[in-house]
């Protein structure tokens, strides 16, 4: 007789009907992932469990679960004072959160990007905005010892974290639909350090900060342009946070409902053009500030919005061009 799978019960939690199924706990939903991180599971499981969740949508359990079984793959002592998500990828605007994070770079502060090479197709992906610009992406997980004041900006492939990560994404030209691991990606960081995270459905936003809450992690979460964190100026931006424990609420009026200059492709060299000065745009220049202010808010732990505004603005105004290697 065929022995029971590790992960059997696990499935049937999620899986025994309309009165009888549950969601995971906390530990159920690490126990699972710490499993399929392993690679100890059938593609069956597999499906199954991702599709389960996706129908009934993940609770802040068991996001906090999935999330921190995948935070223990990071080494300890990242030299980073930010950890910013991308997985959504851009089909309407450039990559203006790209530039909010090069900002904060000359102010100073350290940033780790993560975010997959690509899972959907006609979408521009910060991946290949990193490597346009020449910011240094790591191969190996011991390249994020690189980090530092000298070499401030740095993009993990999720891939390097752990290989099974990149090809859960790209399970959807399989699936048909997104699964939890679009949603979880966004919301791993490691411990101590900050994230902000963008989501595409306003109600997630109160599933990433509980989750956050459960791991005890620092997050600062918007509807973003395209799922992206990064402010659209022409919709007003409702934040919710989570910083020192305490949660919070920052509110950013839209610029105007309608911006005549917003371009309308997503074309890398938008961010050449803004950065130099070679182009004024409105909508970019909103979009860039807003969005470094609320990274900022992020990593000095507070909601002062307007102090965090005035910094931003003023670092763009003051703002140095970019080096050769990041040309």
């Amino acid at each position: 007789m065929t022995s029971q799978h590790t992960l059997t019960d696990y499935v049937r939690i999620l899986a025994r009907g309309k009165n009888a199924s549950r969601s995971m706990t906390h530990e159920e939903a690490l126990f699972t992932m710490r499993t399929m991180l392993a690679g100890d599971y059938e593609p069956e499981q597999l499906g199954a469990i991702f599709m389960l969740m996706r129908v009934k949508e993940e609770s802040p359990e068991e996001l906090a679960g999935f999330a921190a079984a995948i935070n223990e793959l990071w080494p300890a002592d990242i030299a980073a004072d930010l950890i910013w998500p991308s997985y959504a990828g851009k089909r309407r605007q450039p990559f203006w959160c790209f530039l909010s994070a090069l900002l904060l770079t000359q102010m100073g502060y350290r940033i780790l990007f993560h975010g997959t090479e690509s899972h959907t197709a006609g979408r521009l992906y910060s991946a290949e905005v990193f490597a346009h610009f020449n910011v240094p992406i790591a191969t190996t997980m011991a390249d994020l010892n690189s980090l530092s004041a000298s070499s401030p900006l740095l993009y993990l492939p999720c891939a390097v974290l752990n290989p099974q990560l990149q090809r859960w994404l790209s399970l959807k030209s399989i699936l048909g639909v997104r699964s939890p691991i679009n949603t979880v990606m966004k919301t791993i960081a490691p411990p101590g350090i900050p994230s902000v995270q963008g989501v595409f459905h306003p109600n997630y936003a109160f599933t990433h900060i509980d989750a956050a809450r459960l791991n005890q992690t620092d997050a600062v979460v918007i509807k973003g342009e395209g799922g992206e964190f990064e402010v659209n100026p022409e919709r007003d931006c409702i934040v919710r946070t989570l910083l020192n424990g305490i949660a919070g609420e920052i509110r950013i009026p839209k610029l105007a409902s309608h911006i005549d200059d917003k371009p309308q492709e997503i074309s890398i060299h938008w961010l050449e053009q803004i950065w130099s000065g070679a182009t004024q745009n409105t909508y970019a220049t909103a979009a860039i500030v807003h969005t470094a202010a609320l990274a900022l808010c992020a990593i000095e732990k507070n909601n002062d919005i307007e102090a965090s505004l005035q910094r931003c603005s003023e670092a763009w105004n003051s703002r140095l061009p970019l080096t050769t290697e990041l040309k």
